[in-house]
């Protein structure tokens, strides 16, 4: 009688520790669940940045930001309305090779120029820019990013010496971009 008891309670304790883990398993998989449905509401959330109601916010503050620090708008171009590269950013824009950059990437840049939606030429020039820099973070910009590194200081005004970075390659390529953007919507000849 006592074997049978000592079974019986074996097997109570058995089912019990098997029932334990499958309730084990089943919370683990349910946290499972609900955190890859975060994971994917915050993959949809961020795989469009910036979304549609803080696209404009953010192209309206780099345009500030451009305005307000115009170094290289100073340095590589001239206001010759509209603004022109100069003889440096024209050497820039030679040195990176920059047609063959435009002409790669033309669908990504005019697609977020587009986008912008641009209601003056300025804000297109703007747009350029901003298209520009938004490539800097894809491997189209990693040959760029290499020229950065390696370029040396150059003389500026009163023998001051500046370093390039990659804003100045974005405003150097925006000012072409500007122009082809413009050709291709019929307002430029």
């Amino acid at each position: 009688m006592m074997d049978k008891i000592e079974i019986f309670c074996a097997l109570i304790g058995a089912i019990a520790v098997i029932l334990g883990g499958v309730w084990f398993i089943i919370k683990q998989a349910f946290k499972s669940g609900i955190n890859a449905h975060r994971f994917e509401e915050v993959e949809k959330k961020t795989s469009q940045l910036p979304c549609s109601v803080h696209g404009e916010d953010i192209l309206t503050i780099k345009s500030l930001l451009i305005q307000k620090y115009p170094s290289s708008a100073n340095i590589f171009s001239i206001k010759a309305s509209p603004r022109a590269l100069n003889e440096l950013g024209i050497k820039m824009f030679n040195d990176i090779d920059g047609n063959k950059f435009l002409k790669d990437n033309k669908e990504n840049l005019f697609k977020f120029i587009t986008e912008s939606k641009p209601l003056a030429e300025l804000d297109i020039e703007q747009a350029a820019n901003a298209a520009c820099l938004l490539l800097v973070s894809t491997p189209a910009f990693n040959k760029l990013k290499d020229f950065v590194y390696n370029a040396p200081s150059i003389d500026v005004e009163n023998g001051e010496k500046y370093n390039i970075d990659l804003n100045d390659i974005c405003f150097v390529l925006s000012i072409p971009l500007r122009d082809m953007y413009l050709n291709e919507i019929g307002l430029k000849k």
